[in-house]
This record gives structure tokens, C-alpha cells and sequence, in this order.
């Protein structure tokens, strides 16, 4: 590094560095996983203007880009960079110091930079003006985690006030992204984090998404405030599930707290709870004097259930069914019906 004296930090933005952390982490819970880091990059592009960046995942040895996002940049760049990735002395420095954000303007001049090869055949063509970097290491994997914005005019380098911005904003993006990758992958589905609150045993809420609010006013109007609406409070102090003629809401007691979200009602909502049953019997090979003898039903009963079912569900023979069974989504059980 230079030893250039640091620039006058006085205007750094605490408070807009408070607001920018907190919605980094709303995004980590509310985000899908595979729309995180443009959403994430759209919050630190508000207090850190930049125009355009990378963000990848690598190894140092050998040295090798394993992940990138691109942000506003062509995906070429990779390709014209690799060439150049053992001679890149912005690189070399972000490895040398993990955790630390690094601005070029400190590495070198802007004259120099000009002069390089991976200017000329890379910063120019991508227009990569002025780099500010941080590259964090997992302590188990050793694998390095990256993120470097770029400007596009030479006019305008980074601050020292914005690297001290965006160092002090990394370690809780990185805890974010890492969030909503566990998240997606002990969940198998975005559904429930699309739709979603928490509660306590009386309905006040704790935490809520944007899209449950949406649930609740378009099937409670007047509903306003912090409790749930009346018609709910029974079920989520029970924790027992929910159903609307178009949503159904599960719920998962977590001690004094109740987790609830809702999902879109699918055909198999349907069947009615004696429906479901048999269609389920007949679809895994019971017969229907099996069904009618385990249900105490009579076999004209039960024929007339499963062409139920089959109107219901749209489908046409036993292995539809089947199917179509196996993709819904789980029963609601004994639902409580409202309007």
C-alpha cells in the first residue's frame, strides 16, 4: 500500500450505515436465496454508489474462481480476466488482508493503473475505473468469499469514508447471505418465507413479511394493528391449522411463539377430508372393498368417492391420481373452514 495520508472521515453516515444493516438483514429473511444479491446489492448501491460490481466465491489454492455474480457487468469478464489473475496486484492485496476493505486509489495511482496490462486489456473494456474490494476466509473450508464494486468514471474514486462504509457493512451482508443459504436449503421451498409471521399464544405479532400483511387485509379489510384478527386467535393459540376458500395456514408452536405462513389452496385442497383418504388408499393399490372395509363403507361409496376425485383432480386413471397426490403440497388435517 501507499502511504498516503487517510482522507477526512468526519462524513461518515452512521445512521444511514444503521439503516442500510438492518435492511440487508430484512433481505436475508425475506429474499428468496436466488434473488439475494441483486436485492442485497440494490441496498449497499443506496449509501455506496457504484456501477457495477462482482461477488464470487474462490479458492487460493489452486487459484480459482468457483461462483460469480455479475452486477451490471457483461459475463466475459471472467474469461479476459483469468489470464491476468496471478499478476493482479488488487487481488494479491484483498487476499493479503481479509477483512479489510481495500481501495486501488491506496494501491496506486491512477496514472500507474493506466499503464498496466490488466488495465488495457480488461479495466478499459469493462470499464473497471476504480475498484473497492473485501474478501473474507471461511476458517474451515479456507474457500474466500468476495465482493468488489466498481466505478466507471476516472473522475470519481471511492472515499475513504465509503471503504469505511463498506467494511463496516461486510461482515453483516456476508451473515445475511449465509442466513438465506441455510434457510433455502433446511426449508426445500421459498413458500413459507413468502408468507409468513410470528406470533405469540394470545396473536400479537412479533415479526411479519410484507406479503402476510397482503393476506390478512385482502381476507380481513378493517383489520389494522398489531393482533392478529379475531377469527384467527383460537387457531394460533391451539396451533392448529387454518383455511380460507383461497389460502391455507399452517401453524408451528415453538414454545410461548407460533410460526404461521400461508400457502395458495391446490386442487387436492379440494377433496374433502374423507376424499382425500380413499383416494389416497386407491392410489397407493387398496382395492374398494379394502377401502370400504377399512373405512366401514360401502364399496358403491367408495367408487363414488374416487369419481369424485378424479373430477376434482382432473385426471383420468389411478396413476394421475397418484401423482397428482404425491405433488400437493401436505394436508391441512382438520382444518378450521372460514368464509
Amino acid at each position: 500500500m501507499t502511504n498516503a495520508p487517510l482522507q477526512d472521515v468526519s462524513g461518515l453516515d452512521a445512521r444511514g450505515i444503521s439503516h442500510t444493516t438492518l435492511a440487508l438483514h430484512r433481505v436475508g429473511r425475506e429474499v428468496p436465496f436466488c434473488q439475494f444479491q441483486r436485492a442485497a446489492l440494490d441496498v449497499i448501491q443506496g449509501i455506496l454508489p457504484f456501477d457495477s460490481a462482482w461477488w464470487g466465491n474462490a479458492a487460493a489454492e489452486p487459484a480459482e474462481i468457483h461462483r460469480l455474480y455479475l452486477f451490471n457487468c457483461d459475463d466475459s469478464i471472467l474469461e479476459a480476466y483469468v489470464p491476468y489473475m496471478a499478476q493482479d496486484f488488487f487481488r494479491t492485496a484483498l487476499i493479503d488482508a481479509p477483512g479489510t476493505t481495500i481501495n486501488m486509489a491506496d494501491l496506486i495511482s491512477r496514472e500507474g493503473y493506466l499503464r498496466t496490462a490488466l488495465y488495457q486489456d480488461v479495466g478499459q473494456r469493462y470499464r473497471v475505473e476504480w475498484s473497492l474490494g473485501t474478501l473474507l476466509v471461511e476458517p474451515v473450508s479456507a474457500l474466500q468469499e468476495f465482493l468488489t464494486l466498481w466505478r466507471h468514471d476516472g473522475n470519481k474514486p471511492f472515499t475513504e469514508a465509503e471503504r469505511l462504509t463498506k467494511e463496516l457493512l461486510m461482515p453483516h451482508l456476508w451473515e445475511a447471505h449465509r442466513a438465506a443459504r441455510l434457510r433455502e436449503m433446511l426449508d426445500g421451498t421459498q413458500l413459507r418465507y413468502d408468507c409468513w409471521a410470528l406470533a405469540d399464544e394470545r396473536g400479537f405479532l412479533r415479526e411479519i413479511s410484507a406479503c402476510f400483511i397482503l393476506f390478512l387485509r385482502e381476507h380481513w379489510p378493517g383489520w389494522r394493528g398489531s393482533r392478529l384478527p379475531e377469527a384467527m386467535l383460537e387457531c394460533v393459540r391451539l396451533a392448529t391449522p387454518l383455511q380460507t376458500k383461497q389460502m391455507k395456514l399452517q401453524i408451528v408452536l415453538n414454545g410461548r411463539f407460533r410460526y404461521l405462513w400461508a400457502l395458495a389452496l391446490s386442487a387436492v385442497d379440494k377433496l374433502s377430508p374423507r376424499e382425500r383418504d380413499v383416494a389416497t388408499r386407491y392410489a397407493r393399490g387398496d382395492t374398494y372393498a379394502a377401502i370400504a372395509l377399512a373405512l366401514g363403507l360401502a364399496p358403491a361409496t367408495v367408487r363414488n368417492h374416487i369419481a369424485n376425485c378424479y373430477q376434482k383432480l382432473a385426471v383420468k386413471n389411478k396413476a394421475e391420481l397418484a401423482m397428482r397426490l404425491l405433488d400437493a403440497k401436505p394436508a391441512m388435517g382438520s382444518a378450521l373452514r372460514i368464509p
